[in-house]
């Protein structure tokens, strides 16, 4: 069965997944809700890279630390809405993803900040044996930026990079440390 979905770049076509598709975004999606599982990892190859507008993450252990540290600043992670596009193919899993992120709050005694719904496109590359190696995160279905974009891009890539460094010298990759249901 097709449809259609509504994102912040207008409407795409859509299409049901597999059986193999559904349980490789349903684990992905776990990341999302900070609910991270080894299950949820084990799809990554050993030198996957994940790229959105914050971080660029080389490799799986850093990828780990990168959702693993969402429960720091997140006090709640839900997926309001998803869909498969029907562009993607067996190789590349493209998603129509609405996320609605609720910050802890700075002020003590409150558990809850701003909530912060995000529209992403969500971009899974595979490989021949079925395991990300790339992992691309586009907010609102705009692409992010990079070196190839001129010194601006230079500038973010090298920030992200950075930032990605920092998480992951900082947060346990782990699942198990932030989620007891790992």
């Amino acid at each position: 069965m097709s449809g259609t979905t509504e994102s912040s770049a207008g409407t795409h076509s859509t299409r049901q997944p597999s059986g193999q598709e559904q349980k490789l975004i349903d684990d992905i999606l776990l990341l999302y809700q900070a609910k991270p599982t080894h299950e949820s990892y084990s799809h990554y190859a050993e030198d996957a890279v994940f790229h959105d507008p914050v971080s660029l993450a080389r490799g799986k252990e850093s990828i780990m630390s990168q959702f693993n540290g969402m429960p720091k600043i997140f006090a709640e992670s839900t997926t309001e809405h998803y869909a498969l596009l029907s562009d993607s193919t067996p190789q590349e899993i493209k998603l129509n993803l609405t996320q609605n992120y609720v910050f802890k709050s700075p002020i003590p005694f409150k558990s809850k900040g701003t909530e912060k719904p995000v529209n992403s496109k969500i971009t899974l590359r595979l490989n021949e044996s079925g395991k990300i190696v790339e992992h691309i995160e586009e907010w609102d279905h705009e692409g992010n930026k990079t070196a190839d974009d001129g010194f601006a891009g230079k500038l973010q890539e090298g920030r992200k990079k950075f930032g990605a460094k920092v998480v992951e010298k900082s947060v346990s990759s782990n699942p198990s440390d932030v989620n007891p249901d790992a």
